[in-house]
């Protein structure tokens, strides 16, 4: 198994051979705390994002419950009320993704 791999990465660890003008250097160095970047505010919106997703599921989830009982009811009273329940969540939903396409 060894000798599959050691033609593959030998560019790496030959140091005497110089680098392929394809090839790039990345080095992460060590960000003072005048000129970093502060991510708190990213955090905080990925946060709100996940609360929004977790409405948007729980909504979704109600759908499934509210479609599954509406194949049992009988009464048009019922069917009706259900579906306005239906029609309103679905609406929130919409809204929701929207708001996540912009």
């Amino acid at each position: 198994m060894d000798d599959i791999f050691s033609g593959t990465f030998s560019c790496f660890w030959d140091k005497d051979q110089s680098p392929s003008p394809n090839s790039y250097v990345i080095e992460m160095t060590q960000s003072s705390s005048i000129g970093g970047v502060n991510f708190n505010s990213f955090f905080e919106d990925v946060e709100a994002i996940k609360e929004e997703l977790w409405d948007l599921k729980n909504l979704y989830s109600q759908l499934q419950a509210a479609h599954e009982q509406s194949k049992t009811l009988h009464n048009a009273k019922t069917v009706k009320e259900r579906q306005e329940k239906m029609d309103n969540d679905i609406a929130k939903s919409l809204k929701k993704a929207k708001m996540f396409k912009v």
